[in-house]
């Protein structure tokens, strides 16, 4: 007799686990593509700018360095915002500027209508170089005062 209500009990327990079990399964976030972590709609800010491990960012002007660039990943047309930050290289300028932008998961180009940060020499799309939840490096082939032709690493995080 004994022996039902401790297989009772053990019916039990494992209902319990296997309920838990697909409650915690149920929590994890599902894995983000590479354009939803850039998409975030969460502000992206300056970190580095360099050239073969030499910092460049003396070559930007500081108002440039304290924008906020923020990507919203929407379909079919991903928007996107610069705000000129607290320091504002043209004060009759607009805060904000809007921007389209386009991710390419294959080949990780990532192409903008507008500038992201004004970075002398720059121009066309920007190579991905790496996408993290709170940080997100770009590559451009830039054409340098100093340097010639580099490729410059942009760093910008959250």
């Amino acid at each position: 007799m004994k022996t039902v209500p401790n297989l009772s009990l053990l019916l039990s327990l494992v209902c319990i686990v296997s309920f838990s079990a697909c409650h915690e399964d149920e929590d994890k976030d599902p894995v983000k593509s590479d354009a939803e972590i850039i998409g975030s709609g969460i502000a992206w800010k300056f970190s580095t700018v360099t050239t073969n491990g030499i910092s460049v960012a003396s070559l930007i002007d500081s108002c440039y360095l304290d924008n906020l660039v923020t990507f919203n990943y929407e379909t079919p047309i991903s928007m996107g915002v610069i705000d000129a930050g607290p320091t504002k290289c043209d004060d009759a300028a607009p805060q904000s500027t809007d921007f389209i932008w386009e991710y390419n998961e294959t080949t990780r180009i990532l192409s903008v209508d507008n500038a992201i940060i004004e970075v002398p020499g720059t121009s066309g799309d920007l190579k991905v170089v790496s996408v993290e939840p709170t940080k997100l490096v770009l590559s451009q082939l830039v054409t340098l005062p100093v340097f010639g032709s580099q490729e410059v690493l942009l760093t910008l995080i959250h």
